[in-house]
């Protein structure tokens, strides 16, 4: 399959977490995954990576950021505060055994934020990428 590029200019610190195409968030939703508890803290070095857009501008804040001025940063902090625990995370199990959230950052920020210790995850195998591929036209 010929996948479409990502298409926007990533940070040289999260090339190693955003996929280098565009993929599509229904069909990951629609797969059916494994879900497997894991420790927040496993998972916590997302939330030192600028992840979120700010002032209409994408990759300007760590979900940290949002959490220390959740003023300033009012919507992604609001997002947080209603992320639903009922939906697990999803995230991509990569070759080197890295885990990579594609899908769930507000949920593992709110977990971190009361105290949790474990959060449910889905994760998609790296063979089964092209799953959630959007390809080109």
């Amino acid at each position: 399959m010929t996948r479409r590029p990502f298409p926007l200019a990533v940070p040289e610190e999260l090339s190693a977490y955003i996929l280098d195409f565009q993929w599509d968030l229904d069909l990951l939703h629609a797969l059916d995954l494994p879900v497997v508890s894991m420790p927040v803290e496993a998972l916590r070095h997302h939330l030192e990576l600028p992840f979120w857009a700010y002032a209409g501008k994408p990759f300007q804040v760590t979900p940290r950021q949002v959490a220390a001025d959740p003023v300033t940063y009012r919507e992604q902090y609001e997002r947080t505060l209603a992320a639903d625990f009922n939906l697990p995370l999803d995230a991509l199990a990569r070759p080197d055994h890295r885990i990579t959230i594609l899908d769930g950052i507000h949920r593992l920020l709110r977990a971190e934020l009361e105290d949790r210790s474990v959060v449910e995850v889905r994760l998609l195998p790296w063979r089964d990428l092209d799953q959630i591929a959007v390809p080109t036209s």
